[in-house]
């Protein structure tokens, strides 16, 4: 295996998550809680984990990404859960998904982010597997 090439795919799914979360801070400035999250990622996590747990929760869900299926946003609780977040949170999180805040151009803009964790991810999981710790039971998810 190409130790190098792993190496890259796993700074590149954490710069472009920390670029992502840095378009939603200039998007939503009164949202601290992307300033937290951004710091936590980019220097609390390693991130293993955070491609580990991506590439076992979300991966299977990309085909409802693909098809820009809202659900993705506000049935799946993947995408806001594991840290210390409360459910008010996570309900924050959805309805700022479903509000006039967001525009359909943005949407588009979150689902195009979408798709480049999802190739990433890909990428990572066709070279390399499944990472240590973090290995997924097979089971199909549905909406």
């Amino acid at each position: 295996m190409d130790e190098a090439k792993r190496l890259r795919l796993l700074e590149e799914f954490r710069n472009q998550l920390v670029n992502f979360l840095d378009e939603l801070i200039d998007q939503f400035p009164m949202e601290s809680d992307f300033v937290l999250i951004r710091m936590f990622i980019k220097d609390q996590v390693p991130v293993t984990d955070i491609l580990g747990r991506f590439i076992r929760d979300l991966l299977p869900l990309q085909e409802i990404v693909a098809k820009r299926n809202q659900q993705f946003f506000l049935e799946n609780t993947i995408l806001y859960t594991g840290g210390n977040i409360k459910t008010d949170k996570v309900d924050h999180f959805k309805k700022l998904w479903q509000s006039d805040t967001l525009e359909d151009c943005d949407r588009k803009v979150i689902w195009d982010w979408m798709d480049l964790f999802m190739r990433i991810a890909g990428s990572y999981h066709t070279n390399f597997g499944q990472i240590a710790g973090w290995e997924r039971n097979n089971e199909k998810i549905i909406f």
